[in-house]
């Protein structure tokens, strides 16, 4: 009888080991696998390592606004690239890389849609300008100054201008409230084409270089809206 007893006690510890075993051999599969996030250490927002179509994380931080005497962290953003073709250009920096990239925003606090685009239009106007000026002003093999160079580059500029212009149509009316997520995305081939989309509320395509150039230069050219954001996306660059 007793031994009997002991047996089923056995087995049944048996049992419960093994089950044991098994969920520390899943649990440890899965922390394999769970995706890390790239977290913004200003506002604590966290992005994932990796986009859905396969763009990798170079870091993230924050587009910080001083009003008054006072910072106020307005949005978080994350950079992604296209891994392989970054860390073959890499000596290209990321303004210059020609492969796709992507820059993930979530709001930090409440902002209207007006708000939001004026600080870009801010940052923007400037800088199609100073683009369309160094297309105007390029010369020939020869040094000389062409005329339909600089006919061209007006052309370039307008082109911008009417984009900027349909962003704030696109974007004037939204209510964009704290955790809204957007996307800014620009396409290879000298980043011809820039998208952006708020989520649930607006998908915006433009089709300008100069304009595409520009918005890449507010987040990573030498003088960036977000430093210490813009900072972490040369590091993660370096890291690839």
């Amino acid at each position: 009888m007793y031994a009997a007893r002991g047996t089923v006690k056995s087995g049944a510890h048996a049992g419960l080991s093994q089950a044991r075993a098994i969920r520390g051999r899943n649990d440890r599969r899965t922390s394999r696998t769970t995706t890390r996030a790239a977290v913004d250490p200003a506002t604590k927002i966290s992005f994932p390592d990796a986009t859905p179509s396969g763009l990798v994380a170079l870091g993230a931080g924050a587009r910080v606004k001083r009003v008054a005497i006072i910072d106020v962290k307005v949005y978080a953003l994350c950079m992604y690239v296209d891994a392989a073709k970054a860390k073959d250009q890499r000596g290209k920096g990321l303004l210059a890389g020609d492969y796709d990239k992507e820059l993930a925003i979530e709001l930090a606090r409440d902002v209207d849609g007006k708000t939001f685009y004026e600080a870009l239009d801010e940052a923007l106007k400037p800088r199609i300008a100073e683009i369309a000026t160094n297309l105007a002003t390029k010369e020939d093999e020869d040094g000389n100054f062409m005329a339909s160079v600089a006919e061209a580059a007006e052309l370039e500029e307008e082109k911008a201008l009417d984009a900027l212009s349909d962003m704030r149509d696109g974007l004037i009316k939204l209510n964009l409230k704290q955790g809204t997520k957007m996307a800014i995305s620009w396409t290879p081939k000298g980043a011809n084409k820039v998208g952006i989309e708020v989520q649930g509320a607006t998908k915006l395509e433009f089709d300008s270089t100069v304009f595409a150039q520009a918005l890449l230069d507010v987040y990573v050219g030498s003088a960036p809206v977000a430093p210490a954001a813009a900072q972490a996306f040369e590091k993660g660059l370096a890291s690839l």
